[in-house]
């Protein structure tokens, strides 16, 4: 609730409406089969109910973002910021659920090791397309909502929401011990950081 009304006093309808976006469409990517990720033992805890903690993790620096837009001149820029923040909690979501259910024998991003699936740095096919197309459909909204300009900006943030959920695979494998929520914020911050120069 605190994520979603400063984004709203930040960014309006069309923020709000990008932070739903990921919000109900990672609800139904951690929800689906469920069961199935339960018995593998990669399910997310509760029921894949998140709390407090995951969601400032994964919204923190968007709602920086939101705030900046608002109170400082670089309004533009930091909107596409933004929506490149959420596009890239999105795709990592994305990238983890799907990879678990449909990536097979994921394998270690820096070694190509095969690992288990739900291990920190592990990527998939399946898991990889399924980013890319969560942080697609974010940068789209956002310029469907005005939020980024031009379809030519809308490319160059989704790659930047795309290549943060790399950063975030490389220091799950490099560095596993930081623990998920720090790696969700910084995997959020240099997304947001990479369209920030980019639209500038």
């Amino acid at each position: 609730m605190v994520v979603g009304t400063l984004v709203y006093a930040g960014l309006g309808a069309p923020g709000f409406a990008v932070l739903a976006l990921f919000v109900v469409g990672g609800s139904l990517l951690t929800r689906l089969g469920y069961g199935r990720k339960r018995r593998t033992g990669t399910a997310e805890a509760r029921g894949g109910r998140r709390g407090a903690s995951n969601a400032l993790a994964n919204g923190g620096v968007a709602v920086g973002c939101a705030l900046l837009s608002a109170f400082t001149p670089y309004q533009e820029t930091f909107a596409a910021a933004f929506v490149a923040a959420v596009g890239a909690a999105f795709a990592d979501t994305a990238e983890s659920e799907v990879g678990q259910l449909y990536g097979g024998r994921p394998r270690l991003i820096t070694t190509f090791e095969r690992v288990r699936p739900g291990t920190d740095g592990a990527v998939s096919p399946a898991g990889t397309l399924a980013g890319l197309a969560a942080a697609g459909v974010t940068s789209a909204a956002g310029w469907a909502l005005g939020l980024v300009e031009g379809p030519g900006f809308a490319v160059q943030i989704a790659a930047a929401a795309f290549l943060g959920t790399v950063a975030d695979s490389l220091i799950g494998a490099l560095a596993p011990r930081i623990g998920n929520g720090l790696t969700n914020v910084l995997c959020t911050l240099l997304a947001a950081a990479l369209a920030f120069f980019l639209v500038r």
